[in-house]
């Protein structure tokens, strides 16, 4: 049984292409897609937030640049502090039985964090050479 604070053993009707959201993000909406199905905790909304406040506000880039700012603004924000105390359960995740524990899955979703925006600041930085 995998220990990855699931109530349930079976992941096959999972899709193993997402790899658990731990995926190479091809586009800022399959990155989207892989951090609201696979987020644990509520600090989805704040990568949400934040990219409709750079949306709104007009900010200058793409949905790429929006998506990696916010990113490195939630993951900035709460890196190191254990904040675990004030997350609560991601309602969008893919699996709605699995067992929540704040404090690992908050652990979990910033690795999943710093997963996706170390892809798109990869990809960012390709797109410049190309220029």
């Amino acid at each position: 049984m995998m220990t990855e604070n699931f109530s349930r053993s079976d992941f096959s009707d999972l899709p193993p292409e997402d790899k658990m959201g731990f995926a190479a993000p091809v586009t800022p909406a399959h990155s989207l897609r892989l951090l609201n199905n696979y987020m644990r905790t509520d600090l989805l909304r704040h990568i949400h937030l934040h990219v409709h406040q750079m949306k709104d506000g007009n900010e200058p880039g793409s949905p790429l640049h929006y998506l990696a700012k916010s990113l490195e603004r939630v993951v900035r924000a709460y890196d190191g502090l254990n904040l675990f105390e004030c997350v609560t359960r991601n309602p969008f995740h893919i699996d709605p039985d699995y067992e929540f524990d704040p404090e690992q899955d908050y652990l979990h979703d910033l690795k999943l964090m710093r997963h996706h925006l170390k892809f798109h600041k990869r990809t960012i930085r390709d797109l410049g050479r190309y220029r």
